[in-house]
């Protein structure tokens, strides 16, 4: 009789290791990280800040949102500064915040963010403050001048130190010269890009300039290049009772028009 032969049995296979949740891991570690960043004390901000020439009387709060108080930048006050981080800004490469400046005399809002090769853009801005804190600011701006300012602005960017958009609308009203003349020049508004010089080019920046009320009746265009120059240009008239000393001022231009406006160039460079 034949011997019967065994059948078959196949190896058992070997255990599978169990599927580590790599996702949840990655949650994990995310959630630790926002974590920290939440409770991050806003004092570690110190010496960053102090790279940036800025300086704080006190830091509280958190990185994610704190409070500069008696804030300054390169000696000139600037007061209290709050902020709170955007994480949405993180999802497209850049690092942003909603930022809110309080002073006695004025205040300021803007959403900000920095890409990390150093682009600067602001969104939602809004200021009211005295011309004399911007004249301060060693950003070359003439210095002693006075009166207030009120700006609104859709966008601002600015690359390498310098604006390449400006979208928005700004208010200069009761504008007063340095001593030692100390005249009133009026107030006027600014809207930028100027809505008539078309489409701009060589990276330019334009500005429609008008007089709301004052000494001087004014229309003209203010053009910033990519090449730090710039020139107003426009026509300029006498309203009203316009001090002897600006009369005398306004015959330098030239004789006038029939309309009694006489042209202005003034170009240089910042």
């Amino acid at each position: 009789m034949a011997n019967r032969r065994p059948p078959d049995r196949t190896a058992r296979a070997a255990p599978q290791e169990p599927k580590r949740p790599w996702w949840l891991i990655s949650v994990g570690l995310a959630a630790a990280l926002g974590i920290a960043l939440v409770t991050l004390p806003a004092q570690v901000l110190t010496g960053q800040l102090k790279r940036l020439g800025l300086e704080s009387v006190a830091l509280t709060g958190t990185v994610w949102s704190g409070h500069a108080q008696g804030l300054s930048w390169r000696s000139t006050p600037l007061c209290d500064l709050r902020w709170s981080l955007a994480p949405g800004e993180l999802l497209r490469g850049r690092v942003g915040a909603d930022l809110q400046l309080a002073r006695p005399d004025g205040s300021a809002s803007a959403h900000v963010s920095v890409s990390f090769g150093g682009d600067l853009r602001l969104t939602g801005t809004k200021a009211a403050l005295p011309v004399e804190l911007l004249s301060s600011l060693p950003i070359g701006l003439p210095r002693n001048w006075r009166g207030r300012l009120s700006a609104q602005f859709e966008e601002i960017v600015v690359s390498g130190g310098w604006p390449t958009s400006l979208r928005g609308t700004l208010d200069m009203d009761g504008l007063i010269a340095p001593p030692p003349r100390n005249i009133s020049i009026g107030s006027y508004h600014v809207e930028m890009p100027d809505p008539a010089a078309g489409e701009s080019k060589d990276g330019q920046l334009t500005a429609r300039v008008n007089d709301k009320e004052g000494p001087f009746s004014f229309e003209g265009r203010f053009t910033l290049g990519a090449d730090r120059s710039f020139l107003l240009e426009g026509s300029l008239a006498p309203r009203g009772n316009t001090p002897p000393p600006l009369v005398r001022s306004l015959e330098l231009l030239g004789p006038p028009d029939a309309n009694g406006r006489r042209p202005v160039s003034i170009s240089g460079t910042l």
